[in-house]
């Protein structure tokens, strides 16, 4: 048999099995098993085939996981770790998540509109850097909604970098007893 054929009747054989699995045909997948334990390429396209339905079954769980919690609890957040930058939307989704009591409605209102900006935070998170940049971004803006916005986007940079997360998680605690 040349290399073409051998490849050909591979995908064949890989693909009588993904229909077996989708059929529930175990006698034809227990057929192919068998053949497989002689030929360890096809042991190896029969693994690839069923790796490939494990993966497709655990993205699609996933996926309908984060899609109820999306529509059942609207407050709620799946946290996806982020390889970028932190984004100005994605500081507004935690105050939509985690709202102060004390935010005026246009604040919210201002909220809803940046839950969708893509405009990456600046380095300086200090107040007045951040009024400034906010305002030349996005116009006229609540000082309560400022203040909050801050909050949460430390939150969200500390959340977002793992280093951040373990400085914090391993500083010295001070004992109960007094100072150190």
């Amino acid at each position: 048999m040349n290399p073409a054929d051998r490849l050909l009747w591979l995908d064949t054989q890989a693909a009588h099995y993904l229909a077996a699995v989708e059929a529930d045909d175990f006698d034809r997948q227990d057929a192919l098993w068998a053949l497989a334990a002689h030929d360890h390429e096809l042991e190896e396209a029969l693994h690839a085939v069923h790796a490939g339905l494990a993966e497709e079954a655990v993205t699609g769980m996933a996926a309908a996981v984060a899609a109820a919690v999306g529509q059942f609890l609207p407050s709620a957040g799946l946290i996806h770790p982020t390889g970028g930058p932190v984004t100005v939307g994605m500081v507004a989704d935690e105050l939509f998540r985690h709202t102060p009591g004390r935010l005026p409605p246009a604040a919210h209102a201002l909220n809803e509109t940046l839950r969708r900006a893509t405009d990456e935070l600046p380095a300086d998170l200090g107040l007045p850097e951040l009024t400034d940049w906010m305002v030349a971004k996005f116009g006229p803006v609540p000082t309560e909604y400022l203040k909050a916005f801050r909050h949460a986007a430390t939150k969200v940079r500390m959340r977002a970098s793992p280093e951040a997360e373990y400085q914090l998680a391993a500083r010295r605690a001070k004992p109960a007893g007094g100072p150190s």
